[in-house]
């Protein structure tokens, strides 16, 4: 007899070790990548901040790049009434959206249910971005002047947004000395 038959098994077992091997190593990788840039970045070290690692746009993505005591400050700030206020509106909203789901596809069609049901989702997101608004406002409320200019260029970085000129606030003194100067895609003054 041959021992033909016992050698597949054995190449087989042999590419399923390789393979687990590379997938402990992909996951050992993105384990200790995310462990260094999270103490890079000077994240908590009690968890992973994913949100920071990915450049989370937004308030909270802001305040995780202040200092230890001013991110405490603001989360303080960020009162956990509003947070609280917020979760139903989200909830309602999510409702809202799967009743205008049930009323586009539902047989036979009603247009009159379609529409309230648009108006009532309407209605509900208007509500989760008004709170949200009142969450902004208040944490903005509790920045310092440097803070808030920071505020405003992370939001121009991550949220694609077109650069703001700085104001004579943050160049530090009461006029800007540049404005003289024609501004890029200007003509020079005559």
């Amino acid at each position: 007899m041959s021992d033909s038959g016992a050698s597949p098994p054995v190449k087989r077992r042999s590419w399923l070790l390789i393979v687990s091997l590379a997938l402990n190593l992909l996951v050992l990788g993105m384990v200790g990548g995310a462990f260094i840039a999270r103490h890079r970045m000077g994240g908590p070290p009690d968890m992973l901040n994913i949100g920071r690692l990915m450049g989370e746009p937004g308030l909270r993505g802001f305040v995780q790049t202040l200092p230890k005591e001013r991110r405490i400050a603001l989360r303080a700030g960020m009162s956990d009434q509003l947070r609280q206020k917020l979760k139903p509106l989200r909830e309602t909203a999510q409702l809202a959206r799967a009743e205008a789901t049930l009323a586009l596809i539902a047989e036979p069609f009603d247009a009159g249910r379609l529409e309230n049901a648009m108006l009532d989702l309407t209605a509900a997101e208007t509500a989760v971005r008004q709170a949200n608004v009142a969450i902004l406002v208040a944490s903005v409320a509790l920045m310092t002047p440097f803070e808030r200019a920071q505020f405003r260029d992370w939001r121009a970085r991550h949220e694609k947004m077109p650069p703001t000129p700085p104001s004579p606030a943050d160049q530090g003194s009461p006029a800007n000395v540049d404005s003289a100067k024609p501004q890029p895609g200007q003509p020079p003054p005559r």
